[in-house]
């Protein structure tokens, strides 16, 4: 059975009474969707706040809009305005909009690839591409192993080239063994994971202990170092891969149905699986060699999203990506409030992440959004 929820709406007698339910069901999605955008604006205007510095809310609000706006304060006339439109921008903004996309590409890909390979408990690393940017990052660190004369972004450049070696190992079973099921797909990713896994530690127990601490810290996903510099190679990356992944929601609305069906519906499910695979690959590989590994996202996201919202992938992508910004804006701010240095983002994933994915696990409305199949009400779906 499907790995997706059902929500059916009520079936009136009449073509208007269909037409009503229709637009009360769209609309509780849509207003969602703009709590959501909402829930995002707010914790970006409290987030860019946290600094060191005493400002409220509207402070770090205005402080946004003015730098737009292109306002400018002198430093010595007004010095509040000035100190809090320099930190702002050059501390906590790159950092919070780094959360706000990285949160969106990891959700959206989550999403995707849960249908893709029908599976509840798939997210963007399942078929290996974080082992595989470990790998690429400990290369560069412990060995001094990079590709090209790429300085500062040796490792990242390292990250994100062997981040997709594992998938493009699994593009090539799906090619040459034709209906390779997904469950042996996650298993294939899952042997490459722990291949990569043992080169990795098979360099790390032969290195020093500062090397070693160098290594492990870039493992434990972070936002510390996203700046101006970077933040706009993963703006672009996500931004490009998600339009992509929204235009093909019709098609994830199939394959929840199971590939039977999706090919009796006219879709190429070995294609589109294909697509998606890469794109979603991609994207993931971007976003983690800038930020190493941060759990949960792509996990609990889109399961939060089918748990509300339903089934139709249409709805779910664009909710996915925004409650992922908002869940790892969340984390972020957690982390910078109560750490005294610099507490890496990934790890107060674990503590808010597994309470909540189990608290949904172990409740009647997650069970049915995770292994009953999808009834969407529309046509066109």
């Amino acid at each position: 059975m499907s790995i997706l929820g059902r929500h059916p709406i009520p079936q009136p007698d009449t073509d208007e009474g269909f037409r009503t339910e229709y637009k009360n069901y769209v609309w509780r999605k849509v207003m969602f969707i703009a709590f959501l955008a909402a829930a995002m604006f707010i914790l970006l205007g409290y987030s860019v706040t946290v600094s060191g510095r005493d400002m409220t809310f509207w402070d770090g609000i205005m402080a946004i809009v003015d730098h737009i706006m292109g306002v400018s304060y002198d430093r010595v006339e007004e010095p509040v305005k000035f100190w809090n439109d320099y930190i702002v921008w050059n501390s906590t903004m790159p950092r919070v909009l780094g959360a706000i996309v990285c949160g969106a590409g990891l959700a959206v890909c989550g999403a995707a690839m849960q249908v893709v390979l029908n599976n509840p408990l798939a997210e963007p690393y399942t078929l290996g591409v974080s082992s595989g940017a470990v790998f690429g990052a400990c290369l560069a660190i412990i060995l001094g192993f990079t590709f090209g004369n790429i300085g500062t972004y040796g490792i990242i450049g390292n990250a994100f080239i062997f981040s997709l070696v594992p998938c493009a190992i699994i593009i090539v079973l799906v090619g040459v063994m034709k209906g390779l099921s997904p469950v042996t797909m996650i298993l294939a990713g899952t042997a490459i994971s722990y291949f990569f896994s043992g080169l990795t530690t098979l360099m790390m127990v032969r290195t020093d202990d500062e090397t070693l601490t160098s290594s492990f810290r870039w493992q434990i996903g972070s936002l510390a170092g996203i700046g101006w510099d970077n933040i706009w190679i993963i703006f672009a990356g996500t931004v490009a891969c998600t339009a992509i992944l929204m235009m093909t929601a019709k098609y994830l609305n199939a394959l929840a149905l199971g590939d039977k069906s999706a090919t009796s519906l006219g879709v190429d499910v070995n294609r589109v699986r294909y697509t998606i695979l890469i794109v979603s690959s991609l994207m993931v590989a971007v976003i983690l060699s800038f930020t190493g590994i941060i759990g949960f996202i792509g996990l609990l996201a889109p399961h939060m999203v089918r748990t509300i919202l339903g089934a139709d992938n249409r709805y779910v992508i664009p909710a996915s990506m925004l409650l992922g910004p908002v869940i790892l804006l969340f984390a972020d701010t957690v982390s910078r409030l109560l750490a005294e240095v610099d507490l890496p983002v990934g790890i107060v994933m674990m503590f808010v992440g597994s309470p909540i994915f189990l608290y949904i696990l172990l409740g009647r409305r997650g069970r049915r959004a995770m292994y009953r199949c999808p009834r969407i009400p529309s046509p066109g779906a």
